[in-house]
């Protein structure tokens, strides 16, 4: 067969398998690769290769992340020879993330760095070749703590994306931002994203990207303080990923138990993330996502009084977070113990290991997290009569709470702070610029509220703006919350009075132009 019939067949075959993957065949797409695999004449071609990275990716999709790393290092060994620049960063980039996905850190960092390496120095227009290369390697530098890395290298994957016409590039890439967001705490950012990311794998039929956006918008509302969309983004994910591969059900499964012990169901918590993640060891949830749910886990099971089962998913998080030899790891590991040392009586110990997680997340640069260790960490300091250092931990993670946008955290932390004395001056929301609060209104709930004011319906509005119905809606529950209004009509007076505040605003903010997301 003709060299460049065979190149068609492969692109082609890989192309299948793609879509296969986005609508969650993950099964279907590894014999389809297999398949392709058993019939090259040449292994030690470029298209080798290149479905030698698809069969690793494939075994991330199958949760296989053995397998993801036996084929990511068969395609940097057979790339390597054949100076293929770009195809070679593919590969370094999906080895890292395999390494990184099964805990091998070190391997995983040696090969970050290659990778990291051959992608800047791949002008534009060699990227554009094989642009997974860039948004790979921002995928495992969020393994691996590196959020400035992993946002810098997402941001150039979107941007030649868009500037090539490779729009199918677009959504992984806008996905790692939003989770980026989410881990530093710009709640209010990463809310606006993930919503447009939402969207955009509904209008595409994307149920890979649909499922993995509902995750972190889940996420992200329950670190906002907004548990009715957490619980209905989480509920509509499990409802989506019913039946399909196990990787899809698994992170539905965290997301859906994070949100039930918010809202007070713990023994549901705890069957749905064991059930979804592989028994009491969460082994199917990879890296570090691991020790954080193992932290997630302890907490489910002190709130049911079953102490000996926190013991053991804290000692759990502590092993995991020793292999990983992360920073991330350590935080949630030490969060975990210290809460178990708090409800057995330990608050020195609770006291010690709280206040480490706090400074392990805020070398990584994670507000909230670091924020909620020192709410335990107060606590425990209360416990164990450091009155005055109690307080001014916890008015530390009050004041980043606040900042982050996550009111519900902030209004626990301030709750201690009321018990040990001190009074809490009730502060505004950020960013107020008048009495109602238009300002804290993101881009989109502003358009959303806007046609509200124009008299437009929820259908018209989802017309306008480009969104679902579903949507239309989750905005305008959120901007009635934000502004304390229980009415369309009573949105569009604090509309109104905010107009005539700043006169030289435009009246109504125009829909925005679609963008690929």
């Amino acid at each position: 067969m003709p060299e460049d019939t065979v190149a068609l067949r492969i692109r082609l075959t890989t192309a299948c398998a793609g879509i296969e993957h986005l609508l969650g065949r993950h099964e279907q797409a590894h014999a389809r690769l297999v398949d392709a695999m058993e019939s090259l004449r040449d292994p030690a071609s470029p298209e080798a290769a290149a479905l030698m990275i698809e069969l690793a990716m494939d075994g991330f999709f199958l949760m296989d992340y053995d397998r993801m790393r036996t084929w990511a290092e068969r395609a940097l060994s057979t790339a390597q020879p054949l100076d293929d620049r770009p195809v070679t960063a593919a590969a370094a980039a999906l080895l890292a993330f395999a390494n990184a996905a099964t805990g091998a850190t070190a391997d995983a960092e040696t090969h970050r760095a290659e990778a990291a390496a051959l992608v800047a120095d791949l002008a534009d227009d060699e990227l554009a070749l094989r642009l997974d290369a860039a948004a790979n390697l921002a995928g495992a530098e969020l393994y691996l703590d590196r959020y400035e890395d992993a946002q810098a290298h997402a941001e150039r994957a979107m941007a030649v994306a868009r500037a090539t016409g490779q729009s199918e590039f677009i959504p992984l890439p806008y996905s790692i931002l939003g989770q980026v967001k989410l881990l530093r705490g710009r709640l209010a950012e990463a809310s606006e994203m993930l919503d447009n990311a939402v969207e955009g794998a509904r209008l595409s039929g994307n149920v890979q990207a649909l499922a993995g956006n509902l995750v972190n918008r889940s996420l992200t509302a329950l670190a906002a303080g907004d548990l009715d969309v957490a619980l209905s983004t989480a509920t509509e994910n499990v409802e989506l990923t019913h039946g399909l591969d196990q990787s899809l059900v698994c992170a539905a499964g965290v997301a859906l138990a994070a949100t039930l012990h918010e809202t007070g169901d713990p023994a549901r918590a705890v069957d749905t993330l064991t059930r979804s993640s592989g028994g009491e060891g969460l082994v199917l949830i990879p890296g570090v996502w691991r020790v954080r749910s193992l932290e997630l886990l302890t907490r489910c099971w002190l709130t049911l009084g079953h102490r000996d089962e926190a013991t053991q998913a804290a000692a759990r998080a502590e092993a995991t977070a020793a292999h990983l030899n992360l920073r991330v790891a350590r935080s949630m590991a030490d969060r975990a113990t210290a809460a178990v040392a708090l409800e057995t009586g330990d608050a020195a110990i609770a006291a010690d290991r709280a206040l480490a997680s706090a400074a392990a997340a805020d070398q990584v640069g994670m507000p909230v997290e670091a924020a909620l260790a020192r709410t335990l960490a107060g606590r425990a300091l209360a416990r164990a009569g450091r009155r005055e250092h109690a307080i001014d931990e916890l008015q530390h993670a009050a004041t980043e709470l606040h900042a982050c946008g996550a009111r519900r955290y902030r209004d626990a932390a301030e709750q201690e702070l009321r018990r040990l004395g001190r009074h809490v001056h009730r502060r505004t929301r950020p960013g107020h610029a008048d009495a109602t609060g238009i300002a804290t209104l993101t881009e989109r709930e502003r358009q959303v509220a806007s046609l509200v004011v124009d008299r437009k319906t929820n259908p018209e509005i989802a017309q306008a703006l480009f969104l679902s119905p579903k949507t239309v809606e989750t905005h305008l529950r959120n901007i009635f919350r934000k502004l304390d209004v229980s009415s369309r009509v009573e949105l569009a007076r604090a509309v109104e009075r905010a107009n005539r505040a700043r006169p030289t605003q435009p009246n109504h903010a125009q829909p925005p132009v679609p963008r690929a997301n």
